[in-house]
């Protein structure tokens, strides 16, 4: 097995071109329960290990690089704004819940883009 692939795939998703965009909105939310201190350290390891992930299901199921992290967002998406949702990680009322989701759903396609572009470099 070729460990450096996985070594690389973490670090371009653990990159800050990658998670910047997350801890600029994670900074300007108001009405959170949780720390930004907390949040630095949590979101470049879950970008990363998401990363390794969708490597591991693209080369299973031989999914082209676009297709892999369209996939990876849609799963990634859904466990946050459902972990989110359910524990009350941010005061939110209904409408700015509603803005959360298409908010993140819209960070999430862009940092798919992203991850698209810098995985071919």
């Amino acid at each position: 097995m070729e460990y450096s692939k996985y070594l690389k795939s973490f670090v371009i998703g653990s990159s800050f071109p990658v998670f910047f965009t997350f801890f600029i909105g994670f900074h300007k939310l108001k009405k959170k329960e949780y720390s930004y201190f907390n949040y630095s350290l949590i979101a470049p390891l879950w970008f990363g290990l998401w990363n390794i992930i969708s490597l591991s299901i693209a080369e299973y199921f031989k999914l082209s690089t676009r297709t892999r992290f369209l996939l990876i967002s849609l799963i990634t998406y859904s466990i946050i704004i459902t972990y989110n949702t359910y524990n009350k990680v941010y005061n939110f009322t209904d409408k700015e819940w509603y803005i959360y989701y298409l908010g993140m759903l819209i960070t999430y396609f862009l940092y798919q883009n992203l991850l698209t572009i810098v995985q071919h470099i």
